[in-house]
Formats: structure tokens, sequence, C-alpha cells
């Protein structure tokens, strides 16, 4: 099948600020594209002659193994669907569909990056190869050897890591993202983990790491620093940022929580890293979620809202693996319904994406070119010069304005990446740019191409159930939650507790640097 060429989006500004005056994004943890819509249109007609860059089952990774005389071999792992009909010798064999893949935790650290991509754990970076993406298999491989160079856990097969999730295992995610505009090369923007990547959403640049550690601050100027400018010189625009609890810290505000009243007892991970966000002045624009639902059903949403899940305990929904994803696909159906059942829906652009792989399989090579945010092209951590994109991750792109099953890409060379949010919000409100990886990057307003709302073919989505949680244990302590306690105690003067203390601790000492100030 041709390529459509009206899914390469040319960009459209007039377009954008017609029909835009919010932006809402969401961004949750550690899935690659192909890990959770890989399989979005497997037997289904694509719509409108487009192309969509999903999976097959050609697709494979090698596996160093040995046969049964010692002989060395190299295994073709193929990729599969979850829970897909395994058979041995004519017989069904287990394989039931788990919720928590991959479990547990593969490594997502550049080191580990760079081996899914080249089967090598080093490249040049001047002039690096083209990636190739068939490392996956062996580096989960030998995280149970001999552990990742950063995070992870020893996997118990390491073939897991070609699981995907189907449409039907995540119905909220894939329906939306057949409904609306779902892009396809959208890349995390460093090919790395956590802080950095989330770092490029807010200020689009990581201050040169590449790495959660040693240093998992950023001290850059961010957009909401840049917004915030404009508010001071009169600007009728607005920014907030919202998050509910990651752990309550007593019995009372645990009841309260489970009943889904988080007060002003929120956590929020961007102001935790963000030091230009640390100031006081700031303490109005942090609420939790349900501040933002009910600005949804007033039609008072904010310029820009940033939403960020639960990165913990009980009630943990980010998808961070190995939690369990449906609580996840229960927040992104109360977002998008939320906004939906908004005054504003009409002039509201929802982004639904993911901060980084996690490590986990995506087929589609991230392309170079990518420009140093660093005006003098300066290397960062581990000789990086930023000049290569990340893993692809999911990026859904929501407004009744953009036609159904659009399959977006941006025109020219250039990729949408994180830092595509932060052009969409410079070109919006006119706000100043950031870095030379923001200015060059695509924004989003090639989609806009409805001259009415759709107001007929919107979708209903239904999540499925999940058990709950009510044993105070969620899901157990990861990497994530390790290093956002090292960081309350690096700014708090403390000490890090025992693990069974750790999101306690954590959430405790977070409110008082930020909420519960003298």
């Amino acid at each position: 099948m041709s390529t459509n060429q009206n899914q390469y989006l040319e960009p459209n500004i007039d377009a954008l600020k017609k029909r835009i005056k919010h932006v809402v994004v969401l961004m949750l943890e550690n899935h690659s594209f192909d890990n959770m819509l890989g399989w979005l249109y497997d037997g289904k007609r694509i719509p409108d002659g487009q192309s969509f860059e999903g999976l097959n089952t050609h697709l494979w990774n090698p596996l160093d193994n040995i046969d049964a005389d010692g002989n060395p071999f190299i295994e073709k792992v193929p990729v599969e669907k979850n829970g897909q009909k395994k058979y041995n010798h004519g017989k069904e064999i287990p394989n039931k569909v788990d919720y928590t893949l991959p479990n547990p935790d593969p490594g997502e650290g550049f080191a580990d990056t760079t081996h899914q991509l080249f089967l090598k754990y080093k490249v040049g970076e001047l002039y690096p190869p083209a990636p190739i993406n068939m490392g996956f298999v062996q580096n989960y491989n030998n995280a149970m050897l001999y552990g990742t160079l950063t995070y992870g856990d020893a996997p118990t097969n390491p073939r897991d890591i070609m699981k995907c999730y189907t449409p039907q295992q995540t119905p909220v995610l894939s329906e939306l993202a057949r409904s609306f505009a779902v892009c396809d090369q959208y890349h995390c923007s460093v090919p790395s983990q956590t802080l950095p990547n989330r770092s490029f959403i807010h200020a689009a640049k990581s201050d040169g790491n590449v790495n959660n550690n040693p240093n998992a601050f950023t001290s850059s100027p961010t957009i909401y620093n840049k917004i915030q400018d404009k508010i001071d010189q009169g600007a009728d625009i607005s920014w907030r940022i919202f998050s509910n609890n990651l752990m309550p810290t007593n019995e009372q505000q645990k009841e309260s929580d489970l009943n889904g009243e988080f007060g002003k007892d929120h956590f929020s991970l961007t102001r935790l890293t963000m030091k230009q966000l640390h100031d006081p002045r700031f303490d109005s624009n942090f609420e939790n979620l349900h501040d933002f639902y009910d600005k949804c059903k007033k039609g008072d949403l904010p310029s820009y809202s940033f939403l960020e899940p639960i990165y913990g305990g009980d009630l943990q929904n980010d998808q961070h693996p190995p939690a369990d994803i449906r609580p996840g696909e229960r927040l992104i159906a109360d977002i998008y319904n939320a906004v939906k059942n908004s005054p504003s829906f009409n002039e509201t652009l929802l982004v639904i994406t993911y901060d980084e792989h996690g490590g986990c399989y995506d087929h589609f090579p991230p392309m170079g070119g990518a420009k140093n945010p660093d005006k003098d092209g300066k290397a960062g951590q581990q000789g990086f010069l930023f000049n290569r994109f990340g893993v692809r991750v999911p990026c859904i792109l929501i407004n009744p304005y953009i036609k159904k099953g659009l399959i977006a890409r941006p025109s020219g060379y250039t990729p949408y990446d994180h830092t595509s949010v932060i052009k969409t919000i410079q070109n919006l409100f006119d706000v100043e740019g950031l870095t030379p990886r923001s200015d060059a990057a695509p924004d989003f307003s090639g989609v806009f191409t409805l001259e009415e709302p759709r107001t007929d073919d919107l979708p209903e989505v239904k999540p499925l159930k999940y058990p709950q949680k009510t044993d105070g244990k969620g899901y157990g302590v990861n990497s994530l939650h390790k290093l956002m306690a090292k960081l309350v105690a690096e700014l708090t003067n403390t000490e890090v507790p025992s693990e069974d203390k750790l999101l306690e601790y954590t959430q405790a000492k977070y409110s008082e640097l930020f909420i519960q100030r003298k």
C-alpha cells in the first residue's frame, strides 16, 4: 500500500491559534510504541491509504544460546502478542496474558539503551552507526546474567521483552489512537531513562544528563517559567501542574486518598526535579487531579496543564513496569472523559504520551540528526552529543478538529519528540523559545485539518477491570521510587529509610518542602 502524503503534516500555526486555547498533557511511564500500540492495526484496514509503522510476525531479535550438544547458536526470538497461544509438539502450553509486562523491569539507562539499539554498549558519538534495534532480548538476558548497567532486575525469561500488548489489552489507549491522531514516529528525546526525558518535555534540555544518576536535577528554565514571564508582562495565559499523592503518610490520609479526596497533599515529580519551580511563588500552580476535573466541568482550564500519574502505593497508575497497566488505562479514560465532557473540549488539545521506552522492544530505528540543546553543541554525560533521538513512545493527540484515524507524521526530516510539546506551546501562546532543540522541533499544528468539530463519532472508552490493591504495599519499590527518595533526602538533609518506609518518607518530606511551608 502506498503512503498517503496527507499524513505528513505541514505546520499550520493559524489553525492552531484559531482552534486551541488549552493544551493538556498526560505523561505516563516506561513503555515503547510497539509495546503498547504495535498491534493497533493488526488484521484491520489502515485508514485512508496511510502507512503505519506497527508490528508484524516477521520481526525478531537474536539471543545467544547453546544447543543440547553444547554448540553455540543464535536463536531468533520473534515478536509476539501478550498471551498468544503457543504450542510445543502440537500441544498447547501455558502463556497467560500478563498485564505487568515487562516483569521484572529491564534496563533503561543510556548504556543499556545503546545496547538495545546497536548490540553494543558504546558507539561513536560524532558519527554513530545506524541503529538496528536488535539488542533488546540480549540486553534483557544480560541483565539476568550480569545485571543492568543502571537499574533493573534479573528477568526470568529474556524472550518476554518481545511480548507486546494487543488492542484488547489496551482498549482505552487503542480506541483513542484509532479515533483521533496517533503519532507513529514520535520519539522520546534522549535514548535513555526517565528524568532526562522528563526534563526535555519541561525544559527542552536535561542540563547534559543522560541518566537519572548521579545528578537528577535540572536547573535550566522551563516552559512554565517562560509562560510565567508572559503572565508577568500582562498576558492572559496560565499554567498548572496537577498530581495526586505518591503515598498516604497516615491512616486518615490513606482513607481520604482511597476515596479520591487528596486535598492539598499531592506529589509532583516535576516540581521535585526542576529547580526553577522550587520558588514558593509557584505554590498555587500545583494542584491535585480532582482540581483538574473541577476545572474541566467549569470550562475553566489553564492555558497549559501538565498531568502526573500516581507513581507508587496502592493507587499506582503510572504504568511503570512491573505495575499493572490497567489502572493507567483507567486514568487515561478518566482524563479523556473529563476533557470530552468539558465546555472547553473543542478548544482543548489533549496529548497522551510516555516519558521513555523503559527497555521495552520497539522495531523502528530512532532517527539521527537531533539538535543539541546546548547552543555551543557541548557534549553531556558519557560524552553524548544529544544528536540522536530516543526510542519511539506512544503519543496520541485528541481534539474534535482532528479527523478520525489520522496517523500523524511531521513533514521534513525532524520527527516529533517531547520538545514538540514545547514548540506547540511556544507557537500557540507566543512564548519565548527555550533551546535549539525545541526551536528545531515540529509542532502539532498540522493535525487540525477539519473545518468543523466532530460531534457524532467521538468514542466512548471502557477500561478493563482489575484487582484493587488494599494491602498497603502497592506494587513494590522500583528504581524511580529510590531515586525520588534520594532527591528529597538531598533537599532536606535527611537519611533515606528502609524500603518498607520509602514511599511514605518521600511523600512526607516532599510535603515539608513544598506544601507545609512555615
